[in-house]
């Protein structure tokens, strides 16, 4: 049997997740990155430069925590950085049809991956008129932008070791670019970012909360 390996730096060691994979779906790569598609004991995983991203098994109960909490009535302009697959879009749609929602993700293939074969997470989500979904480096968006949003999302790939495949993205955990994040927010607004688990990922969750205390007055 085939399998998706994992290593995760613990402690003074490395653990090896290992995921058996039953079917390859789709195996290619993008302009940004290696994109793979497999079904699983998990469902389908959408796993982006060799790093679990989600799975239909547990994938509502992922976006549902992140958009969910913070969520206040009265937001209308919300902003998603990264969340090409959708998810994240669809479950604030739940929570109100009327919002307008910009996602900007870098890399449309994910989207056209993700909608071909994991379309229980797309839900054709994009073709809703007040969900723009903006093909753009989130970096260079939130720099150049200045209108407000009530929510800031990140749904982004996990913040990475310098040396780790993907680690350009750390960029977007930086105090400059939360800086720029905090300048289109309202002044009631919020942030949430996805920031990995406490237990395997303690190292980085401590060093991105104190990035995030630098910026904003309550995290």
């Amino acid at each position: 049997m085939e399998y998706h390996i994992e290593k995760i730096r613990y402690r003074n060691g490395v653990i090896e997740i290992r995921y058996p994979i039953h079917k390859i779906l789709f195996r290619g790569r993008s302009r940004y990155q290696d994109i793979l598609v497999v079904e699983s004991i998990f469902g389908k995983m959408l796993i982006l430069d060799g790093v679990l991203q989600l799975t239909t098994y547990d994938e509502e109960i992922y976006h549902k925590a992140l958009v969910s909490p913070t969520f206040k009535k009265g937001f209308k302009k919300i902003l998603i950085l990264g969340g090409g697959d959708g998810g994240a879009a669809y479950q604030l749609s739940l929570i109100d049809p009327d919002l307008d929602i910009d996602v900007v993700d870098i890399d449309p293939m994910v989207t056209e991956v993700v909608k071909k074969y994991i379309p229980e997470v797309y839900r054709d989500v994009f073709s809703l008129e007040n969900i723009n979904l903006i093909n753009r480096d989130a970096f260079e968006y939130v720099r150049e932008y200045n209108g407000k949003y009530d929510m800031v999302l990140g749904d982004l790939t996990d913040y990475r070791y310098e040396d780790q495949i993907g680690s350009d993205v750390n960029i977007l955990y930086s105090i400059d670019y939360l800086n720029d994040v905090k300048r289109i927010l309202n002044s009631d607004g919020v942030v949430t970012y996805h920031v990995g688990g406490v237990i395997l990922d303690r190292e980085n969750v401590i060093k991105i909360y104190n990035i995030f205390r630098e910026v904003f007055k309550y995290v």
